[in-house]
């Protein structure tokens, strides 16, 4: 059995940069290079993929509480007091407050939006709903920031991935070389 772990990281590397990455192989006896470069890039390359699959995560609670702030906004667009009940979707989990709360206690507690207002004027609601805008443009902008660095750690393993075979062909190919000049 082959055992890699990585031992260290070049500390010198910007925050995102590039950096050497040193590992350490145990169990390696008997194995070419090519095998030992295979074996560290698919272990690099399932690192990656655990990080994405994480982050695809968050991306997916991100998304729905997204969507409960948009229905939450449509309800106060049509005139709904702070008193009703929130109009969440299913998908999105309560962080805070329970599940059929009103909509004064969803804006509060999920959104971090203080209500104030003694009335609910036209002015009031508008008011509240700019600042649900702005929870909503700030939630836009970590999805966009998410997805651009998912999609740095999926182009990151798939280079891995194909070192890897590369490194393997090039090194089977340099043996059937060898092999026909002999």
């Amino acid at each position: 059995m082959i055992e890699i772990q990585q031992i260290g990281t070049n500390r010198y590397a910007p925050e995102g940069a590039n950096a050497v990455c040193l590992y350490s192989i145990e169990g390696a006896d008997g194995l070419t290079l090519a095998q030992l470069v295979a074996a560290v890039c698919i272990h690099r390359g399932a690192s990656l993929e655990a990080r994405a699959v994480g982050r695809m995560n968050k991306m997916t609670v991100n998304n729905t509480y997204l969507q409960a702030m948009s229905s939450v906004c449509s309800q106060m667009a049509g005139g709904a007091s702070l008193s009703d009940v929130a109009n969440i979707p299913d998908s999105y989990e309560m962080r805070k407050a329970a599940r059929g709360c009103t909509i004064r206690t969803f804006l509060e507690t999920e959104c971090g939006i203080t209500i104030s207002v003694m009335g609910w004027s036209y002015s009031d609601r508008m008011t509240v709903i700019n600042q649900l805008k702005t929870a909503m443009d700030s939630a836009n902008t970590t999805s966009q920031e998410d997805a651009i660095e998912l999609q740095s750690m999926i182009n990151w393993r798939d280079m891995t991935f194909n070192t890897s075979s590369s490194v393997v062909t090039r090194y089977g190919n340099c043996g059937l070389n060898t092999a026909q000049h002999i």
